[in-house]
């Protein structure tokens, strides 16, 4: 999931930089969007329990 939010944000800023800041915009509100989700574990694998 991490790997997944450094590439949006990577691809925002290479496409902003090559003047496409509209579609820059929103891929980096997506990258923030799951960066956020992922701080608050949404996401993460379930526990193995082992009984």
């Amino acid at each position: 999931m991490l790997g997944l939010v450094l590439a949006l944000i990577v691809i925002a800023i290479v496409i902003s930089l090559f003047g496409f800041w509209i579609a820059g915009i929103p891929i980096a509100v997506v990258g923030a969007i799951l960066f956020v989700l992922f701080l608050l574990g949404w996401g993460r694998r379930a526990a193995q329990g082992n009984h």
